[in-house]
């Protein structure tokens, strides 16, 4: 007689690819894309709108700029070094002014705001910035010279800080932190110059570090500063020497520029073999015995230049972008070739879980509030299928959001996700988010869930057991209305190292059925679950109807 087998918190262990399947809870699954784990739940993961469908340029960084009152705007900076601004009226404007262009490159840009002034750094120019009153970027005044260059700029309380330099007549300074005159409101530092007693500007050469600075960012009162194996910690002290520095980690550090976020109080990491967390005392990777040989087995070393990190902070989540050649992009090839960012390791860090999500080719993110209410004038492109947000998320409209910018890319895609030109997007909840702007579905991946290896051995059940499932009840819900349907594929392995042979997929839906049927045996069991549409839905857990029928 079958056994009815309870199955509940879908979402409350997310992915774990690195452990061998028939080892992991019940409730973990082996391969998951485009979905969240969540609140005991597996959802949709955010789906992508087009906020701007064409770029005439290369793309190669993306800047928010938050607005005390109305809409944020967005910077868009190309490989030649030109700043356009994306405003609410869903425009690009060029916002270069006098900046000279310089050749095409890929090299990291780093953005960052001081006193409501913007700046923008590559290492292969100076720095430029935005007053408050002010159209356009300009060169920074009072920079040291036009030949000094930095690999990074931030700020840090009343500072910028300039790392990794290169100064008079070329020479590299790697390890240097070189930081400004104190910024007044509204203003650039006055100085740069650590002759000037009068001035709190000033150098410091970590000459203890082995390898160049990479990068830096603000943590609570303090600032951190990673090189690729290093993080150091640099505090305002005040008195003659301004500012204290000492080493925090060794053998840790940051894998590119922009791979740093702040959340909760603690720095988020990518680095260039394992993703941690820490909080400037302690430290604790957050991806091994989980996802981290699954993420570094894919990345694509040689365009590391293009991993960054982008928190969404309304979904509790940090991704973590990287160009990959991992097993998804064969068996869910939406975004193949690893050109640009084509993956994201997705941590929800308020319920410890990971999922992975697909990205078109993306190289920026941001987060910014965005112009979204629609008109019927000016929504002659939408239709209720693809348009998103309520008529009370009209009323409010300024929810920030996670925009990322990507690149065209068609080799390697699926038929349907074929990027014909660099775009802006928007990432929103499909069926409850707040962007009135068209989904884009050649952006956006389809979910999937899988689970293999299942051995039962939670309910008791012996691993020389023969298990037949007869029956399924999925408690999953959505409120699409066009489509209410889920695809459940079974299958089954008689060994823990076969790769399981799959039954033919079977359809559920929701507005009529309860239940599927299936006989479906063997020692270890799976299942997979997909979605052909970009609907939101819950899946939160299922009853089994199980026989052991033998013993093998």
């Amino acid at each position: 007689m079958p056994t009815n087998l309870p199955i509940r918190g879908l979402g409350t262990a997310g992915v774990i690819t690195d452990v061998d399947p028939f080892n992991l809870p019940l409730p973990a699954y082996s391969r998951a894309l485009n979905v969240r784990f969540s609140d005991g739940s597996i959802s949709r993961s955010p789906v992508m709108r087009t906020l701007l469908s064409s770029i005439s340029f290369n793309p190669q960084f993306t800047y928010g700029i938050f607005s005390s009152s109305g809409y944020d705007t967005v910077l868009v900076a190309s490989d030649t070094f030109q700043i356009h601004e994306y405003s609410s009226n869903g425009s690009l404007t060029d916002r270069s002014g006098s900046i000279s262009a310089v050749s095409a490159s890929s090299g990291p840009f780093t953005g960052t705001t001081l006193a409501d002034v913007v700046y923008i750094n590559r290492p292969d120019r100076v720095p430029v910035f935005r007053g408050p009153t002010d159209t356009n970027f300009a060169d920074l005044p009072n920079w040291p010279s036009s030949a000094h260059r930095a690999v990074a700029l931030r700020s840090y309380g009343d500072f910028l800080i300039a790392l990794n330099t290169t100064e008079a007549n070329g020479v590299n300074f790697p390890n240097r932190v070189r930081f400004s005159d104190i910024a007044l409101a509204n203003a650039v530092p006055s100085s740069w110059d650590a002759t000037d007693t009068t001035k709190s500007a000033g150098t410091n050469d970590l000459v203890q570090m082995e390898t160049p600075i990479v990068d830096g960012l603000s943590l609570g009162t303090n600032f951190c500063i990673y090189s690729s194996d290093q993080v150091w910690l640099m505090e305002f002290t005040g008195g003659a020497f301004i500012h204290n520095f000492r080493k925090l980690y060794s053998s840790s550090g940051v894998i590119n520029q922009n791979c740093i976020v702040e959340a909760e109080g603690k720095h988020f990491v990518f680095d260039s073999d394992d993703i941690y967390v820490h909080d400037g005392v302690t430290k604790q990777s957050i991806a091994d015995g989980r996802v981290k040989d699954y993420i570094f087995g894919g990345l694509d070393n040689d365009s590391t230049q293009d991993c960054f990190v982008q928190h969404n902070q309304s979904l509790n989540e940090i991704y973590f972008c990287y160009p990959s050649n991992d097993d998804l992009t064969t068996s869910h090839p939406a975004f193949s070739g690893a050109v640009n960012c084509n993956r994201a390791a997705c941590y929800n860090y308020r319920n410890n879980t990971w999922s992975f999500m697909d990205l078109p080719h993306v190289i920026s993110g941001t987060t910014a509030n965005v112009n979204s209410v629609s008109t019927y004038a000016g929504s002659t492109a939408l239709t209720y299928a693809n348009a998103g947000g309520t008529y009370a998320a009209q009323e409010a409209g300024f929810d920030r959001h996670v925009v990322m910018v990507g690149k065209a890319n068609s080799a390697g895609n699926a038929s349907s996700h074929v990027i014909s030109a660099a775009a802006l997007y928007g990432l929103d909840l499909s069926d409850t988010g707040t962007l009135s702007q068209p989904l884009n579905t050649a952006a956006t991946g389809a979910p999937f869930v899988e689970r293999v290896g299942i051995d039962l051995d939670e309910a008791g059940i012996p691993l020389t057991g023969y298990k037949v499932i007869s029956k399924i009840v999925p408690q999953v819900t959505t409120i699409n209305t066009a489509d209410k349907t889920f695809a459940f594929t079974f299958g089954s392995a008689i060994l823990s190292g076969d790769v399981p042979s799959y039954s033919t997929s079977q359809t559920l839906d929701i507005s009529s059925d309860y239940k599927l049927n299936t006989r479906q045996g063997g020692r270890y069991l799976s299942y997979k679950m997909s979605l052909s549409d970009t609907k939101d839905f819950s899946l939160s857990g299922f009853d089994l109807d199980v026989s052991i029928t033998g013993r093998r």
